[in-house]
């Protein structure tokens, strides 16, 4: 079942109202069946990896709370951490494995997701964070739950499981969270479709004389943007249709100012469960390293975070670049730190120019993420210039035949970063609770209007032809 698709985004508003009249102590039984109804409209065989998942990180968080042995404690978590990272690596392998096994094996849908998220709460009730959920179908409810198995949020456990006894959700939330869904779909349709069409044609065209490879390197970050994040938009816009309030995967990324502000702005859930239970404990390991520990520590991060796209050698690479970035600019820190409070002008012309500057660096990155073999990367990368002068006959004709959805897409994605700043402002100085009745009711409907006239929309064939980029992940 896609979020994009007319079953969804009807049977969602009716799910929404069942939950919120459901009673407190029955709602993780219910989200668990749903989640599951969910994931096996997809495949069903899957949801019985999932399934087993769940019991494994249940039992093993049970008796890592009960047992005070510190032994058996740390076998046991070392057992659930190497079964659950072999599973993730086991299936993103087979398609390297693909002609040893003689068969295509299928990657079950969020398996990305759901092991972080199982391997993180073990972690946590391993380290007294929290304690361990005695209700099965509570923590089921957590890994399976539709809204976030497809491509995250990666929300924490202590953060999701107290919101299964959370009151029901108010009118306002519920017109927040169908804006959300709304402006997903705004970004899937409008934007990333409109632009994959132009970034397609560039990326299978690399070689050919007159294909402007520089408009596949401006276009692809902000296409990949407008997908993920309107992904994540659906996402969160689901969960609060039922009064879950998920974490926030993207915060205006190409704002930032600097490498490492990008990526606490870019897949911010990826980057902190990274961060807390990968980087933190290998840099408190190799602390007494100094520099070299940072540089170590940050590589590994790093290139975990693109492996855990795929083991393919432009997701690796795309980590590796994103590693020297990181040290770089860690490694200059306290440098530039100085120079700037000796030279406050040259500080505010950098606060203008980095943004600039990080999202080049993060272009050049995603065209090693993006191109089909590190050759056509290498390519695009070391010939900007190629077909500007004298775009090729076919690309004229590719342009003029979607010249209104490629207009589409750049306005879109101009309206898509007013309306995300517009809604952080809003919500941080006036939300929609505290404002007057006539003002919330003129939100209310204009947001039933718009969600009925989308629903209409695709009813009509209006659908994505492109699958979510992060789906496949």
């Amino acid at each position: 079942m896609e979020f994009t698709g007319v079953p969804f985004l009807v049977c969602m508003p009716l799910f929404a109202v069942l939950y919120r009249f459901a009673p407190a102590q029955s709602r993780a039984l219910l989200l668990t069946f749903a989640s599951y109804g969910f994931y096996a409209a997809t495949n069903a065989k899957m949801a019985l990896l999932l399934a087993a998942a769940t019991l494994a990180a249940f039992f093993a968080a049970r008796v890592i709370g009960l047992t005070p042995q510190k032994t058996i404690k740390r076998t046991i978590l070392l057992a659930f951490v190497l079964v659950m990272a072999g599973m993730l690596i086991a299936f993103k392998s087979a398609v390297l494995l693909r002609p040893l096994l003689g068969f295509d094996l299928l990657m079950p849908l969020g398996i990305s997701y759901y092991t972080f998220k199982a391997i993180g709460y073990v972690l946590d009730v391993y380290w007294g964070n929290i304690f361990a959920e005695n209700d099965f179908f509570a923590l089921a409810a957590y890994l399976a739950f539709f809204s976030q198995i497809v491509a995250g949020p990666i929300e924490r456990a202590q953060s999701f499981l107290p919101q299964l006894q959370n009151r029901r959700a108010s009118l306002s939330q519920m017109m927040l969270g169908l804006q959300r869904v709304a402006l997903g779909v705004f970004k899937k349709f409008v934007v990333a479709d409109s632009l994959a069409v132009l970034v397609n044609f560039i990326y299978s065209h690399v070689h050919a004389a007159g294909t402007p490879l520089a408009a596949g390197f401006y276009a692809y970050p902000l296409q990949l943007y407008a997908d993920f994040s309107g992904l994540s938009d659906i996402a969160i816009g689901a969960a609060l249709l039922l009064g879950m309030v998920s974490p926030e995967n993207f915060h205006a990324p190409f704002a930032a100012s600097n490498p490492t502000e990008f990526w606490r702005r870019w897949h911010i859930t990826l980057t902190t469960w990274l961060t807390d239970y990968v980087f933190t404990p290998l840099r408190m390991a190799t602390r007494d390293w100094g520099n070299a520990g940072l540089v170590l520590s940050l590589s590994i991060n790093m290139t975990l975070i693109g492996a855990w796209h795929g083991f393919r050698w432009g997701y690796v690479l795309f980590g590796l670049v994103h590693a020297l970035y990181l040290s770089v600019d860690a490694l200059t820190q306290r440098a530039r730190k100085r120079y700037y409070k000796a030279h406050p002008g040259m500080n505010r012309l950098t606060d203008w120019l980095g943004p600039v500057v990080v999202f080049h660096l993060a272009a050049a990155a995603f065209v090693v993420f993006r191109a089909q073999t590190t050759h056509d990367a290498f390519y695009v990368l070391t010939h900007p210039a190629n077909g500007l002068a004298a775009p090729s006959l076919e690309f004229l004709k590719m342009s003029q035949a979607n010249v209104v959805a490629l207009i589409a897409g750049l306005v879109g994605y101009a309206l898509i970063e007013a309306a995300d700043w517009a809604r952080r402002r809003n919500q941080q100085n006036s939300p929609a609770v505290a404002w007057p009745r006539w003002g919330r009711w003129s939100l209310y409907s204009c947001t039933v209007v718009t969600v009925a006239v989308m629903i209409l929309l695709l009813m009509g064939g209006h659908a994505s032809q492109n699958p979510f980029i992060y789906e496949i992940f």
